[in-house]
């Protein structure tokens, strides 16, 4: 059933649109949804589950899941519903008959739990020290209220006498003892966190830095051979090589420099990565309205479809139900994304580069600031030093404003990964 109202006044020549209201229950209902920590991917999907009870008819579950975390999300909390002062409403405006259909959106609290450390959680622990609940209590007999005095004696009288457990304490202890041989140690914990870096695969048990990251991950061999280094090959000066690059850095065409006009005979498999390199980098100028004409880009990076098409499913994720004009499928590159695509730019750099980097030289082709350059560096393995004068001089940015050039990141071999800190940046 739909409910509707008059068409908005106006002037005689405004354009009316017209409002209703849709009371009718459909299979799919819309749901608004805040989420307490983690937020899913763009493309997740929930289910909704909605009583039977005709008490009940306004409570309802949403669920999803990914494949380490669960997310589950309710109308109520202790019987109670969340909200009772407001209702939400999610319209949507038909364009072809000027019309806007509202439809009555329950309000849910979505909750994750990763789903490794599920068999392990027990019960939150809500109690607080006894002396606070003294004090607490002793405040509540001096100045509360008739209610408040009455809930300080009920609260005394629910209150565990543990002589009248001591026979169980044996229970209880092989209970703790279950569920505390399954929790994760600190090394399950540190596995799980490097398991999510945004990061090539790697091998910590490396013993040179070299053989730290898979360059197959990096650089697919199915693309390897549609990386077209000839016409590079065929140029004969540092303009030749500019036009047939896609991005404009210094430290890319150095390396072209070097391997081309420096060498008897050019080493083609690094020259491929460092053409390579220079795609990502090309990508990572691109805006998320550039990303919607996947044609545009294509040609932008220079590159043959085979190659553009792994580095859109790569760096990108697609946006569920919606479609460019040209028919293929909107994506986007989330914050995860791109920091997957600029730890995959610095792998590539060091690994061209004999395993070390200046910071300066990352933050200038990508535009970072310096201290958030050295910490994807960092990110990925790398150890940050004082660079030499001699090193500093020889570095591709040495034009520039010395600001952090007297750093270097250099990847040693066994991989070592920043600490997480416990602090929150103030």
């Amino acid at each position: 059933m739909v409910a509707k109202r008059k068409s908005l006044g106006g002037d005689a020549g405004s354009k009316k649109i017209e409002v209703s209201i849709d009371t009718s229950r459909a299979a799919v209902q819309p749901v608004v949804a805040s989420f307490a920590a983690a937020v899913p991917p763009v493309a997740s999907t929930f289910a909704t589950y909605k009583s039977v009870d005709k008490n009940k008819a306004s409570e309802c579950i949403v669920v999803s899941e990914t494949e380490k975390i669960e997310y589950v999300g309710q109308t109520f909390e202790d019987n109670k519903p969340l909200f009772t002062g407001c209702q939400y409403l999610v319209g949507v405006y038909d364009k072809t008959t000027d019309t806007v259909t509202f439809r009555t959106a329950p309000y849910v609290r979505i909750n994750s739990t990763i789903k490794s450390l599920k068999d392990s959680t027990g019960v939150v622990d809500r109690d607080i020290s006894s002396r606070i609940i003294q004090a607490r209590n002793e405040l509540g007999e001096a100045f509360g209220n008739k209610k408040r005095k009455a809930q300080i004696r009920a609260e005394e009288r629910n209150r565990i006498n543990m002589d009248s457990v001591k026979g169980d304490m044996s229970v209880i202890e092989a209970s703790i003892g279950v569920r505390t041989s399954s929790m994760p140690t600190a090394q399950d914990l540190k596995g799980l966190e490097n398991a999510n870096r945004p990061i090539p695969k790697y091998d910590p048990e490396a013993t040179k830095p070299e053989d730290i990251y898979d360059m197959d991950d990096v650089l697919p061999k199915p693309i390897v051979s549609h990386i077209n280094v000839t016409p590079l090959t065929k140029a004969t000066d540092v303009d030749g090589y500019r036009q047939n690059l896609p991005v404009r850095s210094l430290f890319v065409l150095k390396k072209v420099e070097s391997l081309l006009l420096n060498q008897r005979k050019p080493d083609i498999d690094l020259l491929r990565r460092v053409v390579y390199l220079s795609y990502l980098m090309k990508f990572f100028t691109f805006s998320a309205s550039a990303l919607k004409n996947r044609d545009k880009c294509v040609e932008l990076l220079m590159c043959a479809p085979e190659v553009s098409d792994q580095i859109f499913e790569k760096f990108t994720e697609c946006v569920a139900g919606s479609v460019n004009p040209d028919g293929s499928p909107v994506v986007i590159r989330t914050p995860a994304s791109e920091s997957k695509l600029v730890c995959h730019i610095a792998v590539l750099m060091l690994a061209v580069n004999n395993w070390v980097v200046y910071p300066l030289e990352l933050s200038a082709d990508l535009g970072l600031p310096i201290r958030k350059a050295e910490k994807f560096l960092t990110s990925v393995g790398c150890k940050l030093e004082v660079a030499s004068a001699d090193e500093i001089a020889t570095c591709v940015m040495s034009k520039r404003p010395k600001a952090g050039a007297s750093k270097k990141a250099v990847l040693k071999a066994p991989i070592e990964f920043p600490k997480q800190s416990m602090h929150r940046a103030r």
